[in-house]
Formats: C-alpha cells, structure tokens, sequence
C-alpha cells in the first residue's frame, strides 16, 4: 500500500469525468488552473496539483517558465483544454502504447525534465497507461530531480499524471518516492468519462 495516504476525488473539466486516487497525507494543499498555450485554446491545458503547503506555489503557463529550483514534492493531474470527443473509447494496450510513444518524446525533448530510465505500459483497474519513470543527480548543484509519469486516454483524451521529486536532501531515498509513486498511481480510477 502507498505511504501515509488518503483517498481524493477531483472533479475535471466539463464532461471528462472525476479521477478518484490515493495522494500522501502530506500534500495539505490542492490547486488548479489553466496553463495557457501560444495557439488558443487547443493548446490550453488544466493542471490539479496537490504539494505541501509549505513549498512555493508555481503555476506553469506558456512557454516562458521559470521552473523551481528546488524543493518540489508534488502530484499533478493535466490534461488538454480542447475535448475532441472520439466515439471511439479504444484504451488498449496497442492505442496506450502510440500514445506513450508520443509522451516519452516530448517528457525527453523538455530539457528541465530528468533522463528517462525505465518505461512501461501497465494495466491499472481497467485501462492501460503509459508509465514513463525519469532520474537524474546533478553534478553541479548536487540537487537530485525524479520525475514518475503516467498517461492514459479518456475518450481519445490524453489525461496525463505526473509525481515529482526535486530536493538537495541527500536523506530523501529516491528509490523510495519512485515505489511509493507506482503505489499511489495503482490507485487511479477514473469514471463518468470512460
């Protein structure tokens, strides 16, 4: 079972539906807003972040980020803002694993992202995601970045989740925020958007 946790059910945008999962007892806050493309709304997208309160709140948006530093430890739900709808609810194994295909490419091309070490297609309750898990020690600054991300359609939608670790405590056990990760993702249900 993942660590100290507590189940959440957060409401997504228009007809997508709610995701029911596990989030640490930890993350004692929970915000959302729109991360605004350059292209209108079909490159807009809603985030969900659940983070400890006592981190910084950093809301990605367009192109130009500066992203945090240090010191993230933080759950984010993101999906697109432009729904074409397909009547095709495919989520097999082989559909998950063009879209992951596609998502370990940009997570790789993002040069603020880790390098990726693992990936997989898993089958959690009853659709399939794409898990991508990504791990770097910088040299320099000795600041130690895990990122564990997961995808999975809704509809043709792409709803992507995202665990992320950046810290200098040599005390954190990576390793440790990567299991838990898969443990909490296990937990994902989606429902009333199939």
């Amino acid at each position: 079972a993942p660590e100290d946790s507590k189940k959440t059910t957060v409401k997504l945008l228009d007809s997508l539906g709610f995701i029911t999962c596990s989030v640490p007892n930890r993350y004692d806050t929970l915000f959302q807003w729109t991360n605004e493309g350059d292209c209108g709304k079909s490159c807009d997208h809603e985030e969900y972040r659940f983070q400890l309160k006592s981190n910084p709140i950093s809301k990605e948006s367009g192109w130009f980020y500066e992203y945090p530093k240090d010191s993230i430890d933080q759950f984010t739900i993101r999906h697109n803002n432009y729904f074409p709808f397909h009547s095709s609810t495919d989520t097999s194994k082989k559909r998950i694993s063009t879209h992951g295909f596609h998502f370990k490419g940009r997570l790789s091309y993002d040069l603020n992202n880790p390098p990726v070490i693992f990936d997989t297609i898993e089958k959690i309750n009853d659709r399939y995601f794409s898990i991508i898990i990504m791990d770097t020690l910088s040299e320099v600054n000795h600041l130690h970045y895990t990122k564990v991300a997961g995808l999975t359609t809704i509809r043709g939608n792409e709803i992507e989740f995202y665990y992320d670790l950046k810290t200098k405590d040599t005390s954190v056990k990576t390793s440790e925020f990567i299991d838990n990760s898969l443990r909490l993702m296990r937990t994902i249900r989606l429902s009333n958007g199939l």
